[in-house]
């Protein structure tokens, strides 16, 4: 097998055939957008390359649920949402546990501090903390659609959704993306 020349899903289907020397070209593939991916949604690198080794790791681990008829491009997508989610849900965990009134009063200042001094910052840092602020399921649709290049088909998929909703949800997005870069 040539990796150039051979779909992700030939691939992918190899790899759940136990011929695991065929992750390295999907690796080469798809470390880069899904580390990007992350790095969009956590804002943090180093956890970002941790969660992306994650999502190899459960690449082999669940290989065998991979029905060679999906995509894999969708598939593996899926599996750095849940990456993301289970991160998330663990932080979240923590921080509840380490968190008292005062300490979220405190963040909750610095948060509404780093918002005013936004328009210091140039436009692209602007746009980035915009989209740091939006919720997350928010941030995770635009970032498929402008900056994964994700296709309202392919988003829909994702989220379980049809291509029109998913269509719906991106330019809601969109608009609350834009209350909150202009708001200041």
């Amino acid at each position: 097998m040539t990796s150039t020349s051979t779909s992700d899903e030939e691939l992918m289907a190899a790899v759940r055939a136990d011929d695991l020397d065929q992750l390295v070209p999907l690796f080469e593939r798809y470390h880069a957008p899904l580390f990007n991916y992350l790095t969009r949604l956590t804002n943090d690198r180093e956890t970002s390359e941790d969660l992306t080794q994650t999502v190899f790791e459960r690449i082999l681990k669940y290989r065998s649920s991979y029905q060679p008829s999906q995509p894999f491009k969708a598939w593996v997508y899926q599996m750095a949402r849940n990456v993301h989610a289970d991160h998330w849900q663990r932080q979240q965990k923590l921080r509840a546990a380490d968190a008292d009134v005062e300490d979220v009063e405190r963040t909750g200042a610095l948060r509404g501090a780093a918002f005013s001094q936004m328009r210091v910052a140039n436009h692209h840092d602007d746009l980035h903390e915009a989209l740091n602020l939006l919720p997350t399921p928010q941030r995770e649709i635009l970032v498929l659609n402008r900056f994964q290049g994700f296709g309202y088909e392919e988003i829909g998929q994702l989220l379980g959704c049809t291509a029109e909703a998913a269509r719906v949800k991106a330019h809601r997005a969109l608009q609350a993306l834009r209350k909150i870069y202009f708001a200041n």
